[in-house]
């Protein structure tokens, strides 16, 4: 079933033993009853927080960015500046082209500024996570947020700072670690490969090296 932001409210308060609401999604951004104050107060800062700390797969999104003719040019450094996307949350990765190299992918020089991001190309494709709809959350996603927007309202709503720091060490030691661990399985990135450059400068017919990759197990030796 997917779930709604009263559903995710509601879960929060239920580790907070606070009595649930029978609102709607649009009725709790308007309503007045303290508890609803709280947690509309709190949700999405909550919900930024918990996209910040990690690559969610399910906060994901990818676009290319166009240069706008009618943004002017930064004062200085770049020549370039392009409009965020609305949802933008953190970049992951940006670069100048949507081709994947055969040694990797081309990384270039940019800055994320206020609403814009600045370099030297006109065009840019960026990989970022954004904040997710309720009804897109992913499981775990969904239950490390119930337990930390729970830990955020505990103190506004129950006056109970045990209670608080017992919510944040549950989210600490047990929901993000587990979370994050299901999430790394869900994703392939790219392997550390040597380039044509690296594989140029080998000589030797040596077996084994002890350094790190993407010299170590290698069939390579040293360098000429």
């Amino acid at each position: 079933m997917a779930l709604t932001k009263t559903d995710i409210i509601n879960l929060a308060f239920s580790k907070l033993g606070s009595e649930r609401l029978t609102l709607t999604d649009a009725e709790i951004t308007a309503n007045e009853l303290s508890h609803a104050k709280t947690a509309n107060l709190h949700y999405t800062y909550t919900l930024h927080e918990l996209v910040r700390m990690h690559k969610w797969n399910c906060c994901k999104a990818r676009v290319k960015l166009t240069n706008s003719t009618t943004s002017s040019a930064p004062l200085f450094e770049y020549k370039e500046q392009h409009n965020l996307p609305s949802d933008y949350i953190r970049s992951t990765y940006v670069t100048d082209t949507d081709s994947v190299y055969e040694y990797g992918k081309s990384r270039i020089d940019y800055s994320v500024e206020g609403d814009k991001i600045l370099s030297n190309h006109k065009e840019l494709w960026m990989c970022y996570v954004k904040e997710p709809a309720p009804s897109a959350m992913d499981s775990l996603f969904a239950q490390a947020f119930v337990v930390l927007l729970a830990g955020r309202m505990a103190i506004p709503i129950t006056g109970d700072f045990a209670q608080y720091k017992l919510l944040l060490q549950e989210f600490d030691t047990v929901i993000m670690p587990e979370a994050r661990r299901i999430n790394a399985f869900e994703k392939q990135d790219l392997p550390t490969v040597d380039s044509a450059w690296l594989e140029s400068t080998y000589t030797s017919g040596s077996s084994y090296s002890n350094s790190y990759p993407p010299f170590s197990q290698s069939s390579y030796g040293s360098f000429s």
